[in-house]
Formats: C-alpha cells, sequence, structure tokens
C-alpha cells in the first residue's frame, strides 16, 4: 500500500493555509481572550480589553437553527416497481440505528448536531460509513469526522483515500490495539482506501485489514462558499468551505479593539493621568493624596495639577464603533434576527428580514443536504452487498427490510426547513392578502413555502369536508363516540353515539359497515325543501304560534 503519513504530511503542508484560517475561527467560537497589541506585536500596557461575545452569539443561533430545520427525505424514480416510500423508511430507520450506536458512546455527538456544528465553523465535514454484519446482526456505523483532521485525495471515481488524525489516551490505544506507549497520549492516523484500512500510531503501523466494500467507505461534503473552487489561484485551498465567520473574521478583533480603547478611555475619565505645574520642579504630589475624594492640596501662584487632553479621540473612536456594528450586523445577524429589537416591525419588513437570515443558512442546508444523500448512497450499496433482509431501527422501533427493494434506478434528495415563528407570522399576513388573487397550491408554495403544499391541501380539503357536509360531521362524531367507548368504557358516548346514529336513519352496525345514509327525497312541489336536522336548534327569529279562531279563548302561556 501506498506510504499514507507521507501523503497525509504532504495534504497538511498543502492545508497550512487552510488550518491557519480553521484555527482563527475556533478562536472566534470560543471568544479566546482579546489583547490590545501595537504595530509590532507587542501587548499595549495599561489596557482595560474587551471581548464582545458577539461571534459565539452568532454561531451559537445558527447552530441551534439548523438543528431545528425540519429534514423531508424524497426518493424519485421513473420506473413504476420501485417502492420509494418504502426506501425512503428504510434510509430514516438506517440513519436513526447509527444515531442510536453513536449515542452508546460517552461524548459523542450524534449525526445531526455534529454536521451542523463542522458545516458552520469549519465549512466542511466527513463521515466514515461502515454497515457490516457481526454475530449475524447488521451495525450500522458511521462515524463523523472532523473536518480540520480529515486528509483525503479524489479520483476519477469518488475518493481515492481518507484518513482521520485524532489524538487519543494510552488507556484507549492499548485496549483496543494491545499496544504499549510511553507517553499518556498520541497521535493516531485512521486510513481507509478502496481496498483495506490502516492504522497508525506514532510512526508505528498497528493495524491492517482489507474491506469488500469495493470502494473508499468515506464521504466528504465542503460547504459551496468561498470562491477557492471556482476562482483558482495558488492560494485557494484557504478560501474553500467557508465558515459562518467568512464576512466578520477580520472585523472582530477591530471591534474589539475599540471596545477595549474605549472602555480604557472611559477609566481614564474615572482617574485620568495628571500633569502637575511645580515651581523649580521637584517630585509631583501623590496622586491619591492630590485627587481623592475630599482631599486638599496646597499650591503656590502658578503651580496647578490639570488633566492630560485627549481630543476628540472618544468621538472618533465611536464613530468608528457604529461602522463596525453595521458591518457585524451586514456580515452575521442583526439585532432583529437575535430577538433584541425594542419596536415592531411589518410583515412585509420581518419576511424581508428572514429571506436574509436564509442566505446564511442556505450553503450549510446544502452541503448538510449532499453529506446525507452520498452517505445514504453508501450504506445502500453496503447493504445491497449483504444481501437477504435486514434489520434496523431503534429499540423498540426496529423493523426489517428486503434489500430487494432497495435495487433499482432511483434518486435520493434531502431537503431542510428552516423556520421561524416571526417569519412565519410575517408571511400569513402577506398570505391573507395574496387569497385574492392566487389560488391556494401558489400561496402555500411561493408565500407561505410549506414543506409538503400538496399534502397541506390535502389535509384541508379533508378539515372542510365536514364544513360543507354536516352528514360527514356527523359520521365523524359518531366514529369518535365509539372509539371513546371502546377504549375507556364509557357508556354515555356508546348512547349518544345511537342517538345521532338514529338521526341519520341508520343503526350503529350500518355506519360501522360503511354503509350510505339513505339520500334525503326531493321536496314536493311547491313546499320548500326541507334540511337536515339543525344540530344546535333553529336559529333565526321565533317563528309565532297562529292566531286562534274567532271567539276562541287564548291558552295561557306557561310559566308566566
Amino acid at each position: 500500500m501506498p506510504d499514507y503519513p507521507a501523503l497525509v504530511k504532504e495534504k497538511k503542508a498543502e492545508h497550512s493555509l487552510l488550518d491557519a484560517r480553521m484555527r482563527r475561527d475556533a478562536d472566534l467560537l470560543y471568544l479566546q481572550k482579546y489583547v490590545l497589541k501595537d504595530a509590532l506585536g507587542t501587548a499595549v500596557p495599561d489596557i482595560v480589553n474587551l471581548t464582545l461575545n458577539r461571534p459565539a452569539t452568532f454561531a451559537a443561533y445558527i447552530i441551534s437553527a439548523l438543528g431545528r430545520t425540519n429534514q423531508q427525505t424524497i426518493v424519485e424514480s421513473e420506473d413504476a416497481t420501485i417502492d420509494a416510500h418504502k426506501i425512503e423508511e428504510f434510509q430514516d430507520a438506517a440513519f436513526a440505528a447509527a444515531d442510536n450506536l453513536l449515542q452508546r458512546l460517552p461524548g459523542q455527538a450524534s449525526l445531526g448536531p455534529f454536521a451542523d456544528t463542522q458545516l458552520c465553523i469549519r465549512g466542511r465535514t466527513a463521515r466514515r460509513v461502515l454497515f457490516r454484519v457481526v454475530d449475524g446482526e447488521v451495525v450500522p456505523e458511521i462515524t463523523p469526522w472532523d473536518g480540520r483532521y480529515t486528509f483525503y485525495e479524489m479520483g476519477k471515481d469518488g475518493l481515492k483515500w481518507a484518513a482521520y488524525e485524532t489524538t487519543r489516551s494510552k488507556a484507549q490505544l492499548e485496549l483496543e490495539y494491545n499496544i504499549t506507549i510511553k507517553d499518556s497520549k498520541a497521535q493516531v492516523l485512521d486510513v481507509w482506501d478502496s481496498k483495506g484500512n490502516e492504522v497508525w500510531v506514532g510512526n508505528k503501523k498497528v493495524l491492517e485489514q482489507p474491506h469488500s466494500y469495493g470502494e473508499t467507505p468515506v464521504v466528504v461534503s465542503v460547504v459551496s462558499l468561498g470562491y477557492g473552487n471556482i476562482l483558482l489561484d495558488a492560494n485557494r485551498i484557504e478560501h474553500e468551505g467557508e465558515s459562518i465567520f467568512f464576512l466578520i473574521r477580520d472585523i472582530v478583533p477591530e471591534l474589539n479593539r475599540l471596545a477595549s480603547i474605549l472602555q480604557t478611555l472611559n477609566m481614564k475619565a474615572v482617574k485620568p493621568p495628571m500633569v502637575q505645574t511645580r515651581k523649580g520642579g521637584g517630585e509631583p504630589s501623590e496622586y491619591e493624596d492630590a485627587t481623592g475624594l475630599a482631599s486638599i492640596t496646597a499650591m503656590d501662584v502658578g503651580e496647578n495639577i490639570t488633566p492630560i487632553n485627549y481630543g476628540d479621540a472618544r468621538q472618533a473612536a465611536q464613530m468608528l464603533y457604529a461602522i463596525m456594528e453595521r458591518a457585524m450586523d451586514q456580515g452575521s445577524l442583526s439585532s432583529i434576527d437575535l430577538g433584541s429589537l425594542q419596536f415592531p416591525l411589518s410583515a412585509v419588513a420581518l419576511v424581508e428580514l428572514g429571506e436574509g437570515r436564509d442566505q446564511i443558512f442556505l450553503p450549510r442546508l446544502q452541503a448538510k443536504s449532499l453529506l446525507n444523500k452520498m452517505t445514504a448512497e453508501m450504506f445502500t450499496r453496503q447493504v445491497l452487498q449483504i444481501g437477504g433482509t435486514v434489520e434496523l431501527g431503534t429499540p423498540g422501533h426496529k423493523r426489517s427490510f428486503s434489500t430487494k427493494k432497495l435495487q433499482g434506478e432511483y434518486t435520493t434528495s434531502y431537503k431542510f426547513f428552516a423556520k421561524s415563528p416571526k417569519t412565519d407570522i410575517a408571511r400569513m399576513s402577506v398570505a391573507a392578502i395574496a387569497e385574492r388573487w392566487y389560488d391556494l397550491e401558489t400561496i402555500l408554495t411561493e408565500v407561505l413555502q410549506v414543506e409538503d403544499p400538496k399534502k397541506i391541501m390535502r389535509k384541508r380539503y379533508v378539515f372542510l369536508a365536514e364544513k360543507v357536509d354536516p352528514l360527514v360531521l356527523r359520521h365523524r362524531i359518531i366514529m369518535e363516540l365509539l372509539e371513546e367507548a371502546e377504549e375507556e368504557g364509557d357508556e354515555n358516548a356508546s348512547r349518544e353515539a345511537q342517538i345521532m346514529a338514529a338521526t341519520m336513519g341508520m343503526t350503529l352496525a350500518q355506519i360501522k359497515a360503511g354503509e350510505l345514509p339513505p339520500p334525503t327525497p326531493p321536496p314536493s312541489e311547491g313546499q320548500p325543501p326541507q334540511g337536515l336536522q339543525p344540530l344546535h336548534g333553529e336559529c333565526g327569529p321565533t317563528r309565532q304560534p297562529p292566531l286562534p279562531p274567532a271567539g276562541a279563548t287564548r291558552a295561557p302561556v306557561q310559566g308566566g
């Protein structure tokens, strides 16, 4: 096999600028303490250094919002024999089973949150996919890899090889590989290609094994933002797969610098440096003796103590700070997105702001969709190699899938929908006006942007059925009453169901059998049509009884 440690070393050299970028992004995420330095890189003394939380807040909001997105699995094929729904269920069960396996490992993040964070901060991520049979049981292993420590080489048909470098403890290594190491931890290189797997601990190969997948069982997804794969300059790797800090990476340190300067000026306003004029020179007075509260300092004529004037430094810093704040809003999230706005906005303004925020999500969602697509296609190929019937899912929810149902030509895609209550309410306001000109499907698709417009339309028509026809409403009520009587033993519910069935001119047995109520006879000529018995009594003005014949005594009204 090739000398993979040497190949990885070459890749590290190629990725040096990219690695430096990722290190800077990690410092922004972890709010590395800012220290104001001069042009030579030396820390400036007597500065109140401030580290603003803007990048961490921005990252937390975006990562959390990505975690709240709804995923929809879509399998499509022109082959009528393909059971798309069955394949979708298989893929969902496979991902659930792999996630369940990851949760058994202490401290290991599940697939979704790991991918979200990676695509936001690293701009790329990878997964090792190994579906295999162990002791007669399918082991659905999907291991997430950190994009910063993943190295690979592309070939004509995919990855030629992929390697993952980690640092592991002495106890872990000795237990797993039955080796002895001197230090408390060591670097581990896990390498996979189309034929086998090698594991290197330090400079020593501790494992070499073949596999039968016929391909490198690793998938890699890179965010399509940064232009490094379009503008093919010599240093393009540095600009491939940008993080969410793409537009604010250089602004944050300058914002911290200005905040530190302003806070230092504030402190100097409280305890400003002084200039003391004394006859004959000599040593200055003690600062606290001369400037303390209720202090008295004796001076001769011509002597004084005055603070140093900094001119308009404070005003210039405040003006620049406002410029930086606007740049941060344009490159990250505004106060509206972060929920700190103190005044209401119109529906149209909220929709526009929501669309602007979606531009931050979109490249991440596209990369996540591609990652899941490649993962699903890979574990499907591996399961087809296993053949027969496989059982996948989580404990208590496992299902059996025939691999024959997974064969054929079809495409898989994953759609993600980022939802925000504020934006949804705003879209509903716009939709109410759009009803004058657009049909329901267009409103659902273009205005409300729901995940499955046709499903929503079907559910709406099902709901409207009881509004249009009272018989449908009666039937639904009867079925719910019967279910209540059966599950809870409610005799009143059963009795009420019989009463409503009798009102329809049917028995409960007929309704359970799915028979239709007798048709309403057409009204006789000259007579108004007789409608159904009102559900809640007769509406409209009360009808007055006819007057008695002349000379007859009117019956007294009951109740006075």
